[in-house]
């Protein structure tokens, strides 16, 4: 990462390699991202702003008192763009909290006026008061007002990046600066926090993993429902994002899915075996019944149609959930109560090379567990 230069009409500075690298700490620690680019470059342009401020702060001197109106001027000026862009796609595709959404940013114009209006406006006391309250309101309202709204559009299948992307081309004023789109690249997409799994597939994998507590403390296990849930949440991003242009990596990415499921199948039914467990004839035909069921869509797929790769993905990821939340519990108590056993099969199913991970499936494990104790 290096230094970002900024030089416009209104705005001359240079955002230093130290504070770069706080920006991409905080917005990977925080998980904001909601994969809608554009909102993603202004909130990570707007906390960039606010973290520059702080460090001018700490400098004394009309230099720097200069520099922080400045950088002042552009921030406010910038989340007014800001919350124009949210506010049209928010009416656009009629959020149900739309009125409520506005309304908070019309709070946040309401106590900066406040604010500004202080009689101590103008010094750095004046601007730290303004940083504090820049900081403070940008974490909330990304982390729950914007959350909701990505949810919103996710579960109704609206591509937001499709619709930003048709207002630049008609000449809108959301079109993406030069250190803008630098520090977007900077953060999201030349920067995966495990290399090779990008950034918005990890966190959905991590939201996932959360929400349907879904770990069950058979690390090899966990570890194979973690990458096959990486997988369906790349092949549903595929679906949903520019589908035309990423129906190689759709058609190429399925087949090795569904050859995975199958391979952690046979690995879970020696798991069973070996540890006697009960039931384990009645769950293996789940198995064969699911196998069989994705493999009759097999001709649909084959069209290449977005309908056919849509129903795919649709059965792999409710059944996995379903499956994994359900049965797949069960047989984690008999593992929990058979631990050193578990393990000890386990082991075995790696020395004997039946079961194979990549540093890759390593580091997702480590990364979601760590994040969840």
């Amino acid at each position: 990462m290096t230094s970002l230069k900024v030089d416009t009409e209104n705005l001359h500075i240079t955002i230093d390699v130290e504070t770069l690298t706080r920006v991409r700490k905080f917005w990977r620690e925080n998980d904001f991202t909601l994969g809608i680019e554009l909102l993603d470059a202004q909130h990570m342009w707007l906390i960039a702003l606010v973290f520059h401020l702080e460090v001018l702060l700490k400098q004394p001197g009309e230099e720097s008192l200069k520099q922080i109106e400045g950088v002042l001027n552009e921030a406010l000026r910038y989340a007014q763009t800001h919350f124009t862009a949210e506010e049209m796609l928010l009416t656009e595709y009629r959020f149900p909290a739309e009125a409520n959404h506005a309304a908070q940013h019309h709070a946040f114009r309401s106590s900066l006026n406040n604010l500004l209006g202080a009689p101590d406006r103008g010094g750095a006391d004046h601007a730290a008061k303004l940083s504090k309250f820049l900081h403070n309101w940008l974490i909330q309202h990304i982390k729950k007002e914007d959350m909701a709204y990505r949810d919103f559009l996710r579960q109704n299948n609206i591509d937001a990046n499709a619709y930003y992307q048709r207002l630049i081309a008609a000449g809108s004023e959301f079109a993406l600066s030069e250190p803008q789109l630098r520090l977007h690249a900077e953060i999201s997409e030349r920067n995966e926090i495990i290399p090779g799994i990008h950034n918005e597939v990890l966190l959905e994998v991590r939201r996932m993993w959360k929400s349907f507590s879904i770990r069950l403390y058979v690390p090899l296990i966990d570890m194979q429902h973690l990458w096959l849930i990486k997988m369906v949440v790349e092949l549903e991003q595929a679906l949903k994002v520019n589908y035309e242009q990423r129906l190689t990596q759709l058609t190429d990415l399925l087949p090795d899915v569904k050859q995975y499921v199958v391979e952690h199948f046979a690995a879970e039914e020696y798991m069973m075996d070996a540890l006697e467990y009960p039931v384990r004839e009645g769950h293996k035909k789940q198995h064969t019944t699911f196998v069989a069921t994705v493999n009759s869509h097999d001709a649909e797929y084959a069209t290449r149609t977005r309908h056919g790769a849509s129903v795919l993905v649709h059965d792999l990821k409710e059944w996995l959930l379903s499956h994994i939340v359900i049965e797949d519990a069960k047989f984690a108590k008999l593992c929990r109560e058979k631990q050193a056993q578990a393990m000890q099969v386990s082991k075995q199913l790696i020395q004997e090379k039946k079961v194979q991970f990549r540093k890759v499936q390593i580091l997702l494990y480590q990364y979601i567990v760590d994040r969840q104790n």
